[in-house]
């Protein structure tokens, strides 16, 4: 989970997005659905156990690559032909950074395929995301995941930011509960499962 330090959700309506629509999670649904969050949890994805995914930090991009110098120095490696530094891998906010050649090299912490997140339904994008209620600092909570069916052993852990059961106002939002268990025996329906 990430942290949001500035975000006040309280018992608002936000605007979700439709990720996955082949997940037996989402059958009946369309996009643009409403759902119920008070200071939900921030979920992050990676393909990575324990979540180091890198390249996602806020001081990612102010790093030197030798490790050396100050900010006017040349950043160049001592007694070595320069490099082209490869380009960084970009994965949207609901998305898990793809694997690089680099973990694939001792992939001993790399999940596999079959195994790795599946994010079902998104928050919207912050411009779009307020259907009703507050929002203070939103973009810390926009377009993260909302609903993750991820595998596990025999079965799948079904992880919800949003609370779909929040008394009568939600009504919406319970057949996600009961889709995840009318389909508990088939919920990699209609996944697509990366090449590595």
């Amino acid at each position: 989970m990430g942290s949001a330090s500035r975000l006040k959700v309280t018992g608002s309506a936000l605007r979700s997005k439709t990720v996955d629509a082949a997940s037996p999670i989402l059958y009946g649904y369309k996009d643009n659905l409403a759902i119920f969050a008070s200071n939900p949890p921030v979920f992050n994805i990676s393909n990575m156990v324990g979540g180091g995914g890198g390249g996602r930090g806020a001081n990612a991009s102010r790093e030197r690559a030798t490790g050396r110098g100050t900010a006017d120095d040349p950043d160049v490696p001592q007694g070595r032909a320069p490099v082209e530094i490869p380009d960084e891998p970009h994965a949207e906010r609901w998305e898990a950074l793809p694997v690089t050649d680099e973990q694939m090299r001792n992939p001993v912490y790399v999940i596999p395929p079959a195994m790795r997140p599946r994010v079902v339904l998104r928050y919207a994008d912050s411009k779009d995301l307020l259907v009703s209620g507050l929002l203070d600092n939103g973009g810390e909570l926009a377009q993260h995941a909302a609903v993750i069916d991820s595998p596990y052993g025999e079965g799948h852990v079904v992880l919800f930011s949003n609370n779909p059961f929040w008394r009568a106002e939600t009504k919406g939002s319970y057949f996600l509960v009961f889709n995840a268990i009318l389909n508990f025996d088939n919920l990699s329906a209609g996944r697509k499962v990366a090449d590595r």
